[in-house]
């Protein structure tokens, strides 16, 4: 196993946290959530799933290779 595969499995254990964490923080806020809560929270919890989906996609490119290739083209 190379440093690229381990690199990659770390950036997908990282979007699974990501995951499970915005999906605990979405489920809190929408019991909890009254007419005085912000409006800006709901980026926050988007843009940590946005976070989750660009590491589920450089682990998944590290993990086969295709990232290399791709930097590599440059």
């Amino acid at each position: 196993m190379n440093s690229e595969n381990v690199m990659g499995l770390i950036f997908i254990l990282l979007a699974i946290w990501q995951f499970i964490a915005f999906g605990k923080a979405f489920k809190e806020f929408r019991t909890h959530a009254n007419k005085g809560t912000t409006a800006f929270s709901i980026y926050g919890f988007w843009s940590g799933l946005l976070y989750a989906l660009i590491f589920l996609g450089f682990g998944t490119a590290l993990i086969f290779n295709e990232l290399t290739a791709l930097l590599s083209g440059l």
